[in-house]
């Protein structure tokens, strides 16, 4: 029995917001000062080292479920199945329902049960759960979803990357130029064909030491702006985690598979940092001793136009690329593609799949 990718949706904020949009900001320093160049440079600067030019976010009426929901359904109709064969849900997502006009964050009831009310999924033995896990939620998700398949104890299970950081942010932190909104649905069900399609192997890392402070929660570096709170980062802390950790994870899944850097037809990395990516390529060959092996044309990016969308940045970057919408990426039968990500905690984890 394997797990395999039946289906995939997405769904962004019509609302766009270019890099133009943070120039009357603010920006202070965690002390509260201001910052000493000019908000010009620095905006020119993130877009420069991130890759980051306009991002999505929901409007500022409602909640997170609608996003969600769309996502969903758009997965759904490629599935073209009876949505009661969904025995399975799971929500990765770091804040829970953030609801219009209201502070702090709301996991009661779990986006997993409201997504199942929404969906009219009437299957009660179709469990339905939540998981915050950062960043790379979504892909453990996927790989929980794998296991229970493996198991016997579900068939078909909807995964879920819902980020909604737009209300998350402080306007007076200049990282809150990265965070973005967006959500994307995977259906993974088990497969009897006599094929290579499918999971190969996967591997998971949680650190949760000296890392653990590297993404956190606090108040605004404006100390008159009474905020619930807010998303901060150590932004050096965790590239040099992410760029140490990530390529080993990823080695350590395709040992498992028996595969080498060389072997990957595509890498779905994270999309945090456009310089992080090529970073986590060329540390991965240099650990298989595959120095100035190429990566041209197999690591898409959709940083540029999304920003960081956190759990929902591989599952819309994958649905894209099945949809024909990422410029000239294609995934075609027999690839084999690397998922990898990384987040706080910190964890990190990839999974290695055949097409």
């Amino acid at each position: 029995m394997k797990t395999i990718i039946a289906a995939t949706g997405t769904q962004m904020p019509e609302r766009r917001i270019p890099n133009s949009y943070f120039l009357d900001r603010n920006f202070l320093n965690e002390d509260g000062l201001p910052m000493p160049k000019s908000t010009e440079e620095m905006v020119a600067k993130l877009e420069q080292i991130t890759g980051i030019k306009e991002r999505g976010y929901i409007s500022e009426k409602g909640d997170s479920v609608p996003l969600m929901v769309a996502a969903c359904e758009n997965a759904l109709s490629e599935w073209g199945k009876d949505r009661n064969l969904i025995d399975g849900i799971i929500v990765a997502h770091n804040a829970g329902n953030m609801l219009e006009g209201r502070d702090g964050f709301h996991t009661v009831p779990n986006l997993a049960a409201l997504l199942k009310n929404r969906l009219t999924i009437a299957n009660h033995e179709c469990f339905a759960y939540d998981m915050l896990f950062g960043c790379p939620g979504w892909l453990q998700g996927i790989i929980q979803a794998h296991q229970t398949i493996q198991m016997g104890d579900a068939k078909n299970v909807l995964v879920v990357g819902l980020e909604v950081a737009s209300r998350l942010m402080d306007p007076h932190d200049l990282d809150s130029m990265i965070l973005a909104d967006g959500c994307g649905a995977t259906i993974v069900t088990s497969s009897a064909e006599d094929d290579k399609t499918g999971i190969i192997s996967y591997a998971t890392y949680s650190h949760a030491q000296e890392d653990i402070s590297c993404i956190y929660l606090a108040k605004s570096y404006n100390k008159e702006l009474k905020a619930p709170t807010l998303f901060k980062m150590n932004g050096k802390d965790v590239y040099k985690y992410a760029t140490v950790w990530v390529p080993k994870v990823i080695k350590a899944a395709l040992d498992k598979a028996g595969l080498t850097a060389s072997d990957v037809d595509m890498f779905l990395f994270h999309q945090a940092n456009g310089k992080m990516l090529h970073a986590f390529a060329n540390n991965l060959a240099q650990m298989y001793g595959l120095e100035g092996l190429s990566f041209e044309g197999k690591i898409p990016t959709t940083i540029e136009f999304t920003g960081n969308t956190s759990v929902a940045t591989i599952p819309t970057m994958l649905d894209l690329i099945r949809k024909h919408d990422l410029g000239n990426y294609e995934i075609t039968s027999g690839m084999k593609v690397v998922f990898a990500s990384v987040g706080a905690g910190m964890h990190c984890n990839a999974m290695v799949y055949q097409f």
